[in-house]
């Protein structure tokens, strides 16, 4: 599921709109979110019944990520004034953050039955149909926003992420890159004057990743590329800077959330580029991606972590993930309960737990069932990746749902069973079981339910346990 572009719009027109709100709205509009939901409040206390207020009082909520409480206004604001594309525009965004894509579809159709030449409700709805894998419609949509509006970026990025969900790599990646400002999703990192990098090599470049540590880790993939016809300085999550710099041999600076920084200097670059613009000049066909293996783990922490795992006993180690994304990434449909897993957990092999935060539940299934799943905090919520990377790099298989780990185990080299929801995000695809970008990963496609997928898990770890004991 792609993270949301927050395509809205404020309530009437300025003429209708009273001075006290027209203050307020400047006030969001300049990132003053507090101050202006004080003074929409304060009119809302004197104007009980304005719909302008409430709308207004909702846009702050969702500029300011408070999603529950501005979807309760909004639909507030629908039964008061069914006829307002607007509303119906917003509170479809607001169903869509919150992972209703059902509802959310349902409002931003009804906006468009209402005003079909709504540009903000036809690219929400393209973003909605990316978020369910549906690209075509995806691409029609945003077709239409473009039309009416070519400056709108929101639509090319939505438009170049059905492409890239349908693999035409080289039509999706110009639209992916509209994505990419200071104040968008992928937020770009500015030195000083330095310019985008547009591909010309023989220059010094910084490569700065954006977005979250399983995108950093996915598009690094495209380093050795740069680096072929380049000098290359990496700033990345601290958390993977003792990776890449083994991993790539040059300089990296994991100063990637620091708003003050000096090492630019010392480099003198010459440009500047996004990770996730890298496969823009590197992954135009399914050819250009190689699948090979690009990381390095710590080969101490390798001895350190093989020790650890030897002492479990000789059956093979296999790591397992079972949650991964947040409520507007697709978590609930990404995601599997522990108890889900049972057929899987009951083979025959030593479990390593690869969550990423506090499982209490594995504790309850040892309980309930006696089955262990070995969980080692200091692995998956460390500072460090070199922690986690070389966990992974000792293990014999990772099992996981879409989330970070594939990633890590794909760029190690180690083989990775992907239990990939219907509606996976791009990077997956829409059909087959392999995915280019690492050719040690395996699919296992959900069609209805997670019980198929599940159960043709069970069975080909039960046959890979038994060829690996033979």
């Amino acid at each position: 599921m792609s993270k949301s572009n927050l395509s809205q719009k404020v309530a009437y027109t300025a003429p209708e709109i009273p001075r006290e709100l027209l203050i307020a709205d400047s006030l969001r509009a300049n990132g003053n979110l507090d101050e202006a939901l004080r003074r929409c409040t304060s009119y809302m206390n004197d104007n009980f019944e304005s719909v302008p207020a409430i709308v207004l009082a909702a846009h702050i909520l969702i500029d300011s990520k408070r999603i529950g409480l501005a979807q309760a206004l909004l639909k507030l604001a629908s039964k008061m004034d069914p006829e307002s594309p607007i509303i119906w525009n917003n509170l479809g965004l607001c169903y869509q953050e919150g992972a209703d894509l059902t509802e959310g579809e349902a409002c931003l159709i009804r906006a468009l039955h209402l005003d079909p030449s709504d540009n903000l409700a036809l690219n929400n709805l393209a973003q909605l149909y990316v978020n369910t894998c549906q690209p075509d419609k995806a691409i029609n949509c945003a077709d239409k926003a473009i039309e009416i509006d070519t400056t709108l970026d929101d639509a090319h990025y939505n438009r170049g992420m059905a492409k890239l969900q349908k693999g035409e790599w080289k039509e999706g990646w110009p639209g992916y890159d509209r994505n990419l400002g200071p104040q968008k999703v992928r937020k770009e990192r500015v030195y000083g004057r330095l310019p985008r990098w547009t591909g010309t090599n023989g220059q010094t470049v910084i490569a700065y990743g954006e977005q979250g540590i399983g995108d950093e880790i996915s598009f690094a993939s495209c380093i050795p590329d740069l680096m072929k016809g380049n000098k290359v300085v990496i700033e990345c999550d601290s958390r993977l800077t003792g990776l890449f710099k083994r991993s790539f041999g040059c300089d990296v600076y994991g100063t990637r959330n620091d708003e003050s920084i000096s090492w630019p200097d010392k480099h003198k670059p010459d440009a500047a580029v996004a990770f996730g613009s890298l496969p823009r000049f590197y992954r135009n066909s399914d050819s250009d991606f190689t699948g090979e293996k690009y990381l390095v783990a710590d080969p101490e922490r390798r001895i350190q972590w093989r020790a650890l795992l030897d002492s479990l006993g000789t059956k093979k180690k296999v790591g397992i993930a079972w949650t991964g994304g947040l409520k507007n990434t697709g978590k609930d449909r990404r995601s599997l309960k522990i108890g889900d897993l049972m057929p899987i957990l009951r083979q025959d092999a030593t479990f390593i737990s690869l969550q990423y935060k506090d499982a209490p539940e594995i504790e309850a299934l040892e309980k309930a069932h006696g089955i262990k799943i070995h969980h080692w905090p200091h692995a998956m919520q460390t500072v460090n990746y070199d922690d986690t990377a070389a966990l992974v790099a000792e293990l014999d298989l990772v099992i996981t749902v879409t989330q970070a780990a594939v990633h890590l185990a794909g760029g190690l080299g180690v083989p990775c069973w992907v239990m990939t929801p219907k509606a996976p995000m791009w990077r997956y695809g829409m059909v087959g079981n392999t995915m280019p970008w690492y050719q040690s990963a395996k699919l296992y496609r959900q069609t209805k339910d997670w019980d198929m997928v599940i159960a043709n898990v069970a069975k080909d770890l039960r046959s890979w346990v038994s060829l690996k004991q033979d």
